[in-house]
């Protein structure tokens, strides 16, 4: 009960935005809205009025999507004793840019940007008190993904019952930004989880990417995750036979 009075008091106090933040968020935004909505500017031939609502429609969806991934990193983080810092990736929205203009929008390449960690002052440091712990980093880092993840899920049940083309694109949308996310790139979400454990990685990476995918595919959502278990594990203990294995003999 203490842990969870605590974790509301560090929300309270800890998970707002800064102005550099908010300004980095807005720009992500707009920039990754404006990718996804590349093909969508008039049928035949280029209609501002057209593009312009399917512009604003893109902004809902990318805004929910990045504040939902944040939001699971900002809670997680807050909760083990450190306060993630949103860092927008200019290099990553310029290539995302790029990659929509040569493929015509058929490339969607989501990559807002990462997270730096702090401590909290005046809260318990406990088991990473020597500095920030590459594993606490990475469990941090995951929370990103999964939550996207879980969003999908939410909008695929929501769409059973209200089948609107925004929501499916929302899916997919939360579908890709869960998989690139997990990419071994810095300032992502999956170098840091490579980097603070690999064999966490071996297994996520796999599990996530299955995941993701299947819940485009019309199947139920058990077996989506329970297949996505299954070839985590199996790829994790290939991982760890190949590699890890020796390493822990040697």
């Amino acid at each position: 009960m203490g842990e969870v009075v605590d974790l509301k008091d560090k929300i309270k106090r800890y998970y707002g935005f800064s102005r550099h933040e908010l300004r980095g968020l807005a720009i992500a935004i707009l920039v990754i809205a404006f990718v996804i909505s590349f093909k969508e500017w008039g049928a035949d031939k280029f209609n501002p009025s057209i593009g312009i609502f399917n512009f604003f429609k893109a902004i809902l969806i990318v805004a929910l999507s990045l504040l939902v991934h944040d939001a699971g990193q900002r809670i997680w983080g807050l909760a083990i004793g450190y306060q993630p810092e949103f860092k927008m990736w200019s290099f990553g929205l310029l290539i995302a840019l790029i990659a929509a203009f040569i493929s015509n929008g058929n490339i969607w390449l989501i990559l807002p940007g990462g997270f730096l960690l702090h401590h909290l002052a005046g809260h318990r440091l406990g088991w990473f008190r020597y500095g920030i712990n590459y594993f606490g980093q990475a469990m941090v880092a995951l929370a990103g993904p999964l939550f996207s993840l879980m969003l999908v899920i939410f909008l695929k049940i929501l769409y059973i019952f209200f089948p609107d083309p925004l929501i499916e694109k929302a899916i997919m949308f939360n579908v890709v930004y869960a998989i690139t996310s997990m990419l071994p790139l810095p300032p992502l979400d999956g170098s840091k989880i490579y980097f603070g454990s690999r064999m966490l990685y071996a297994f996520v990476l796999p599990a996530m990417a299955v995941a993701s995918i299947l819940m485009i595919i019309k199947i139920p959502i058990f077996f989506a995750l329970v297949i996505s278990f299954l070839v985590g594990i199996i790829l994790w203990l290939i991982y760890y036979i190949s590699f890890e294995r020796n390493a822990w003999k040697g």
